[in-house]
């Protein structure tokens, strides 16, 4: 489940691309796990965005709240991706960063192929 901050076009983004995470995922992975996108300004942490697990099942992504499109879906899935790396247990930080920035870069090209097919 996923529920968001923000506005329309924010929420919309992370609806999307939370979706296609969950459709391009094995298994189910998130079933009876939260995440809340929360928006706002993070442009004095010098980030685009961040994962914090809350409890068992349930996680706070706060993503920065003037990002482009590409920028958006990437820094969503790259954050997702520290979600399914907290459920698994990956704990590693240069592991799940590698892994992060690379299935971020791989996701958002596949949805803009994806996206290309459509009649």
């Amino acid at each position: 489940m996923i529920c968001t901050s923000g506005d329309k076009y924010c929420h919309y983004i992370a609806l999307d691309a939370y979706k296609y995470f969950c459709n391009h995922h094995s298994g189910d992975t998130f079933s009876n796990k939260e995440i809340e996108v929360h928006y706002c300004d993070l442009t004095e942490d010098n980030v685009l965005g961040w994962c914090e697990r809350v409890d068992e099942d349930s996680w706070l992504v706060t993503i920065h709240n003037a990002l482009g499109y590409e920028e958006h879906f990437r820094t969503l899935f790259h954050e997702f991706t520290h979600v399914v790396q907290d459920i698994f247990g990956i704990k590693d930080e240069e592991i799940r960063e590698s892994q992060a920035y690379q299935i971020e870069g791989t996701m958002y090209r596949e949805m803009c192929d994806s996206l290309k097919s459509v009649p």
